[in-house]
């Protein structure tokens, strides 16, 4: 399937879904079983707070998951799936949001 396959596909179910037909935007999300949260944040060079801060995950939090005390769940696991393979994206939402709230909070 081509590139503009797969653009033509993705329009059509969106406008099934604006004519009405929820379940054409119905998609089944895999949830990764395992996720090694220290591989990931070594991978990315970050110490434990760095982690922590620039993905907004409390460090006791990360600190769990690499000890394994704790493990992530489901949107977490998801979301740290994300990071792993393309943390860019991530932070690039991240920065956005945050200037959006920075925006916000001007006087007008």
């Amino acid at each position: 399937m081509s590139k503009n396959d797969r653009i033509i596909g993705n329009l059509e179910e969106v406008v099934s879904y604006v004519e009405g037909n929820d379940k054409a935007m119905r998609k089944t999300v895999i949830v990764p079983k395992r996720i090694d949260v220290k591989r990931i944040r070594a991978k990315l060079d970050m110490s434990q707070q760095e982690f922590a801060l620039r993905f907004g995950v409390p460090v006791s939090t990360v600190r769990n998951w690499e000890q394994e005390r704790r493990h992530p769940e489901g949107t977490a696991r998801i979301l740290l799936k994300v990071i792993e393979k393309n943390p860019k994206a991530v932070e690039a939402v991240l920065h956005e949001e945050a200037e959006l709230n920075r925006m916000s909070f001007m006087p007008g």
